[in-house]
């Protein structure tokens, strides 16, 4: 493993590193260092620390020797002064920052295709965990606008657990134009919104060609983009509180849609 230097991206000047630390993304924790370690994915630097969990994990450190990085061991005092604020498990790994792409064209995409789309979920927590939800239920790709959605910050990449790394992320500066674009390539698009015109969540096929559009913290699908769905699917509440969660409801939506494709 190499080691950085005087002049290497990483020094150890405190302030000098908060200037650096801008410009990419720092995910900690074994679990999400293992995936991005596995992946193709751009990796600026790692930082471990000297007898720390994460040197005795052998997939932690057998990835590591097996590649080129530029890889700091820090002694305890070292570490601590730069990640005291994380719950680290004593490796942090840098990467580059830039996940999101345009949304594609998916005209000749043939079905079963599913993608999630954010109306207005801002919390990062929220927006992390609806990450890892989507890539464990097998959806294709997820749309964010670039308005009306949470930024793919640190904590949300953090929350995700790795996901980001394996579930395609999309933009679009316009949710409107974007749904009628995916409706002429073939999809059907599906809000997920308390309602009266609202069908139960396990009443409707989804296993096609779908968009699955779920709305924001509190407010909801936006009247404008609800007019643009095919249909509305509801989860009926049986308690005292009339709404879950929205990360709640993207994971009975979305493993809804699994179960019928393994039914199918």
């Amino acid at each position: 493993m190499s080691k950085f230097n005087e002049q290497n991206l990483y020094e150890m000047s405190k302030k000098r590193y908060k200037k650096i630390k801008k410009d990419y993304i720092s995910i900690y924790g074994i679990n999400g260092c293992i995936e991005i370690l596995k992946s193709r994915i751009s990796i600026i630097g790692i930082d471990i620390l000297e007898g720390g969990k994460a040197i005795k994990t052998p997939k932690i450190m057998n990835n590591i020797n097996s590649k080129i990085y530029k890889v700091r061991k820090l002694q305890k005092d070292q570490y601590i002064n730069l990640y005291k604020e994380w719950r680290t498990q004593g490796i942090v790994i840098h990467i580059n920052g830039d996940f999101v792409k345009p949304l594609p064209n998916f005209e000749n995409q043939k079905e079963p295709h599913c993608l999630l789309l954010t109306d207005g979920v801002e919390d990062p927590q929220n927006l992390g965990q609806i990450m890892r939800t989507s890539e464990c239920a097998g959806i294709d790709g997820m749309i964010l606008p670039k308005n009306r959605s949470g930024a793919i910050s640190q904590a949300t990449l953090q929350v995700s657990q790795g996901a980001f790394i394996h579930l395609p992320l999309y933009q679009t500066g316009n949710v409107s134009q974007t749904i009628k674009a995916l409706k002429k390539q073939g999809y059907w698009i599906v809000g997920v919104e308390n309602g009266v015109k609202a069908k139960n969540w396990y009443s409707e096929d989804l296993t096609g060609k779908i968009v699955i559009i779920v709305g924001g913290e509190g407010a909801g699908i936006r009247q404008l983009t609800q007019k643009l769905c095919d249909f509305l699917l509801t989860i009926p509440m049986g308690g005292k509180i009339n709404s879950l969660n929205v990360s709640a409801a993207v994971s009975a939506i979305l493993f809804e849609r699994k179960r019928q494709m393994l039914d199918n």
